[in-house]
């Protein structure tokens, strides 16, 4: 009994390692290293028998051609960047990393400095910027955050100024909202001000 237990998880794990070397394969054509003077890339297009679906005219799609990655507005004419994309310095040091679903930017996208500090995370819907973002400094600590919402900024936006000091300021579809004066309240003299009593004679 004991025999034909492990003889059925070995079987098991020689198919998914089969399995897993076939992924690999399958993707190998389409991975792709490439190397500037001071970076490199490491990225995936899109197989070419894959449906790409609708082209939408108001997203920025990145594909690979003439040797070079480009970016067009609604359209592209080349390979479509599809799976992991990381950006390295010379140092080997991660600079960008982010994932592509047929030319758009897709979930978190993090950026990093040479030393390795993290500087950026955004998060992205179908190319466009939506939800929670954040910003660094050069130490790695918190600069800015905010929130998009369709590639512009929405709600609160909060910037520190020192470890003790924070700059809030409020957007709506990207426009900065003026900060609204209370007119109710009463000026400050009027606090000092005393109070008359009636004195009887």
């Amino acid at each position: 009994m004991r025999r034909t237990y492990y003889l059925i998880l070995f079987v098991l794990s020689l198919a998914l390692q089969t399995k897993a070397q076939s992924s690999s394969a399958d993707l190998a054509p389409y991975k792709h290293h490439i190397a500037n003077d001071d970076h490199q890339f490491s990225f995936y297009t899109l197989p070419s028998d894959k449906s790409v679906g609708t082209i939408k005219p108001n997203r920025s799609y990145y594909w690979w051609g003439g040797k070079q990655i480009q970016v067009t507005q609604g359209g592209y004419s080349g390979k479509l960047l599809d799976g992991i994309f990381t950006v390295y310095y010379l140092n080997k040091q991660l600079k960008q990393q982010g994932l592509f679903k047929k030319g758009l930017k897709y979930g978190e996208w993090k950026e990093w400095n040479e030393q390795g500090k993290l500087t950026l995370r955004t998060t992205y819907v179908e190319g466009i910027a939506n939800g929670s973002f954040y910003k660094y400094n050069d130490l790695g600590q918190l600069q800015e955050q905010g929130t998009y919402k369709d590639g512009k900024l929405e709600g609160k936006l909060s910037k520190y100024v020192t470890a003790d000091s924070v700059s809030v300021s409020k957007y709506k579809n990207g426009v900065l909202v003026p900060v609204q004066k209370d007119t109710d309240s009463k000026p400050w003299w009027k606090f000092w001000k005393k109070k008359e009593t009636n004195v009887r004679k």
